[in-house]
């Protein structure tokens, strides 16, 4: 962990500063968009030819939500998102950067942050995406405002500072023209930094009126497209409404584009709708539509269409600034080339899309990845880096003499895998990565970072100041490579950082001559301390050894840019760390929290988590002498909304400040997020509180805290390792099990061995790094058979290892288990209470009937597929189910008609769903084994894990309507 100072993210510590001259020459800015695209009837043209868009949602250029809060995105991640798409072929992307509104200053950040009163500063983000997008040739489409009550704002601020009904902002004159007002700020307004008009930039290619909006009228389409064109008579209008087409917006005559939301989309309801909207001579694009369902089947078939115009994914995320890639909890979330295999055929499928409509995907060249950190782990070194868009891989690697490089990691990694640890962490090594293309070839790897014997590195690349503790007369430059910190007042600028325990700094500056480095103690009394400069490959490096402080800066003169920082620091020590497997280190916790031990594999094999029990607030803190800094590692439920934890400190325990954290998000069924916290001064006690917004009290989840402390004892080996579960001599253990042990003190790492007994000196797996304290290998045991296993915990000084314990599986079972007979339920309204339709899909009614292949009761749906082509009941246990040990499901299936059926169950968390289609009509008996079973596309991919089944559900797929009786679900016993 870095001893570095982490402040507060707003405007001002990302790409806050003057709009006006904070930018690059216009003619850096090359605008490869030099056309307008045009309609005639149902074809967009550009340059006399028919164009069709390959598109993505990135909606978050503008305003964030997705790391930290809601703030601005950094120049570099909006750089990295359309690079990624330019990547994967994309030609125009959908972004919701124009819908930035609030009400009475709930988001001081937006471009109306209340009604008619504007925000000019919030262009900052939005011209530097729309002059990057022109210098890659990407086209934008750009939704106005907004049907949904999202952190962006809607069309309801422009209704209920007016007293209004939501529904009034299409009839109300006073709405309506308070809209107006909002669209002509932003038409009108000239990009900062390419000097063009909005409306006079080819890049936009369409305003769209709204996302989604469900209560549009035709005289109001007609009044707000005409208001447009008057200002923008060379770019497009779009409008549409969620998941079917409106048809006002077919009957308006001069409404270019129907935008249709597709979650899922098929080839034939995209090929309809297109055909229904070409019809109206309209153009027909698929605004939205579920990443997760690009199937080569279906982007081929709106390939082959000449109607449709257009597809447009939900949605693209790209790096993020200090590693890994951004997360977003809808589950529609793509990065390049794709985190599971089923993404990227995904990924695959979308490019095949873009070569076939005229696009060039693979064509980016890869820029460098960036070592963002080296921190020293209770000895072990732990490279953090940021990847580079388009890379399909990345190789870690470390050297000793500057010459020969090794591979850190086994094999190449995801960017997602940042960071990385070196189990070996020999004296002097540097790092370097390896970004390797999606042909398997390995490109220019990153500057190398050395990491000192005893202490942190800490790369800045002062693209923002998101790690800087304070700045005078510099401002980030908005350039086509990203940003980058310069002066701006032509006197004397300074940066300033705060790091505990400094002992080295290096920068890479354009104006070496006037750079001073300086060296505090408490940030108010300055010493000037010795430099040195180098120059290498062109650059000119200024250095500064042997510090000593808590607070550095740099100061210059003139225009002069500051490309990087390197900063290194005293390691800091772990003080005091708590698992969180109870309370007993902490100094107080609410009444209303208690502790999750459930499904640990779906946490990283962490066996204990800290949970609400109701929306009441709730906290917890910990006390010890002189708190520096604190990590906390906090699990999300990936379906509701990543609300950021609130961590304060205080010095007497009873007056508390707010403190700035940096987090840094990772991925899995559960999604983990670490909240940093550094450079504190004063503090002895640090409070963590769950964000009381709405949502699942059951997430997040805190998993462990670490304290660090000046006054932390020494390093020394770790401490001793207890085994948890399974027990010594335990028998009848399941063949999947999860092995558990305590936390030892002083770990950085954990190898765990297992061996089969009854085989002697047969080792099974030997897993090494692993963080926490608890694991489930990726395989099955034999049943009936003895095993031992043991732990090791190890760190940079040495090792421990636990004792070794023997078990013993459990044998499969030799009974099946009826899941569902029916002949239980007394009348409909049980079977009705226990099937509960889900209400996305068609009507579907269960009842009971006699019509069964064994005389007795059995269960009818009778169903409406409708226009979402699907229909079904969920049924949840009572107590969860193991089917664990057998093969598959088996069920008799009654139909008249051949649509096919879609069983669905949740094992351990996760979604599992296989079909089958009646080949006549009639009772017949299907046997489903569990190996044809698959995540559905929606869903996270993970081990499937049988031991605990809380749920079954029964899906018909097709068209029309019809009845489907079925009886008689079990499991399968093995070999019957």
């Amino acid at each position: 962990m870095a001893g570095l100072a982490l402040v507060a993210i707003t405007a001002a510590s990302l790409v806050a500063g003057s709009p006006a001259g904070a930018s690059a020459q216009n003619s850096d800015w090359k605008n490869e968009n030099t056309d307008f695209v045009q309609r005639d009837g149902s074809s967009l043209m550009l340059n006399g030819e028919q164009f069709r868009a390959s598109g993505t949602n990135i909606y978050w250029l503008g305003l964030d939500e997705n790391v930290g809060g809601v703030n601005y995105p950094t120049f570099f991640r909006i750089k990295d998102a359309l690079d990624t798409a330019a990547e994967m072929g994309i030609t125009v992307v959908r972004s919701h950067m124009a819908t930035s509104t609030s009400q009475d200053n709930a988001d001081p950040l937006a471009l109306m942050p209340a009604l008619g009163q504007y925000n000019e500063q919030a262009f900052r983000t939005i011209d530097f995406a729309v002059a990057y997008a022109g210098t890659l040739g990407i086209r934008l489409v750009l939704p106005l405002t907004d049907e949904w009550e999202y952190y962006h704002g809607g069309h309801r601020d422009f209704t209920t500072p007016l007293g209004l009904d939501a529904d009034q902002f299409y009839s109300d004159p006073s709405a309506i023209t308070a809209y107006q007002d909002y669209v002509d700020y932003i038409l009108a307004h000239t990009n900062s930094i390419t000097g063009t008009r909005y409306v006079d930039d080819p890049t936009i290619m369409a305003w769209e009126l709204g996302n989604e909006l469900e209560g549009m009228t035709l005289d109001w389409i007609n009044t707000q497209v005409a208001h447009i064109k008057h200002q923008a008579p060379q770019q497009l209008v779009a409008a549409g409404r969620r998941f079917d087409i409106d048809p006002d917006t077919l009957a308006a005559p001069d409404l270019d584009i129907v935008d249709v939301h597709y979650y899922p989309p098929t080839a034939e309801r995209v090929s309809a709708d297109a055909a229904v909207v070409a019809a109206a001579d309209k153009v027909y694009i698929a605004g939205e539509y579920a990443s997760t369902a690009a199937t080569a089947e279906l982007m081929d078939a709106a390939a082959a269409d000449p109607n449709v115009s257009g597809m447009f994914f939900w949605s693209l995320f790209g790096n993020n600034d200090r590693g890994a890639q951004v997360q977003h909890d809808d589950g529609f979330t793509l990065h390049y080339p794709g985190d599971s295999e089923r993404a990227k055929e995904n990924v695959d499928a979308i490019q095949r899309y873009s070569a076939a409509t005229g696009s060039k995907p693979g064509h980016l060249k890869l820029g460098t990845p960036l070592i963002t950190a080296i921190t020293q782990n209770y000895g072990i070194n732990v490279v953090a880096w940021r990847g580079t868009a388009g890379a399909a891989e990345y190789i870690v690697q470390r050297s000793t003499d500057g010459s020969k490089w090794v591979d850190v990691t086994d094999t190449a990694v995801s960017a997602s895998a940042s960071p990385v640890t070196d189990y070996e962490t020999p004296d002097g090594a540097a790092y370097r990565v390896v970004p390797v293309d999606a042909d398997d070839r390995r490109r220019s790897a990153s500057d190398a970072v050395t990491a000192p014997d005893e202490g942190d590195v800490l790369v800045d690349p002062l693209e923002s100041w998101l790690l800087t503790s304070a700045h005078e007369g510099a401002d980030i430059l908005a350039t086509p490579a990203g940003g980058v910190a310069a002066g701006t007042k032509g006197g004397t600028a300074n940066i300033t950082w705060q790091s505990e325990g400094l002992t080295r700094a290096k920068f890479q500056v354009t104006d070496p001559k006037s750079a001073v480095v300086s060296t505090s103690v408490d940030g108010t009394s300055w010493t000037v301390v010795p430099t040195e400069t180098i120059v290498r490959g062109g650059h000119s490096f200024v250095e500064a050894d042997g510090l000593s402080g808590s607070a550095l800066r740099l100061s210059w003169r003139g225009n002069g840019r500051v490309e990087r920082a390197t900063i290194t620091s005293a390691v800091e020590t772990v003080a005091l760390f708590d698992p969180l497997n109870d309370f007993s280190k902490t100094e107080q916790h609410s009444s209303n929290l208690s502790f999750d031990s459930s499904n640990p594999s779906a946490f990283g094999g962490d066996a204990s988590r800290v949970k609400r029990d109701s929306a009441d607030p709730a906290s917890l803190s910990w006390a010890f002498d002189d708190i520096s800094g604190a990590d906390i590692d906090a699990w999300y439920w990936p379906d509701q909304a990543i609300t950021p934890l609130t961590v304060e400190g205080s010095a007497d325990g009873a007056n508390w400040t707010t403190l700035q954290t940096q987090t840094r998000a990772g991925e899995g069924n559960w999604k983990p997020y670490t909240y940093s916290v550094d450079g504190l001064t004063g503090i002895n006690h640090l409070r963590v509180s769950w964000p009381q917004l709405p949502g699942e009290i059951w997430t997040p989840q805190i998993g462990s805290i670490s304290l660090f402390s000046p006054n932390a004892a020494p390093l020394t080996a770790p401490g001793a390792v207890e085994l948890g579960a399974p027990e010594t001599g335990a028998v009848s253990v399941p063949a999947t099990p999860t092995f558990s042990w305590e936390t030892a003190v002083s770990a950085a790492y954990y190898r765990f061995e297992l061996w089969k007994t009854n085989d002697p000196g047969t080792l099974v797996i030997s897993a090494t790094g692993l963080i926490a304290t608890g694991y489930r290998p990726a395989l099955e045991l034999d049943p009936e058979t003895s095993y031992s296993w043991q732990v090791t915990a190890v760190n940079g000084i040495g090792s421990t290892t636990s004792e070794r314990r023997g078990f013993s599986t459990a044998a499969r079972p030799s009974e099946p288990i009826v899941v569902d007979d029916f002949d239980g339920y007394a009348a409909d309204a049980d079977l009705q209470a226990a099937y509960v339709r889900n209400t996305g899909g068609g009507a579907i009614t269960p009842s009971l009937t006699a019509q069964d292949a064994n005389g007795s009761q059995a269960a009818r749906f009778d169903y409406d597929l409708g226009t979402a082509g699907y229909a079904g009941t969920v049924n949840t246990f009572g107590t969860a189910q193991n089917w664990w040990g057998y093969s598959g499901l088996t069920l008799n299936v009654n139909a008249d008609v051949s649509n096919s059926l879609s069983v669905q169950f949740v094992a351990n968390g996760a979604y599992w769903e296989a079909s089958i289609t009646p080949p006549t009509n009639g009772s017949q008996t299907f046997t489903i084994p569990f190996t044809d079973f698959a995540s559905p596309s929606w869903a996270p991919q993970i081990d499937l894990d049988l031991t605990t089944v809380t749920q079954y559900a029964l899906y018909i797929n097709g068209t029309g309507t019809g009845t489907m009786t079925i009886d008689d679900v079990a499991t399968v016993v093995v070999g019957r």
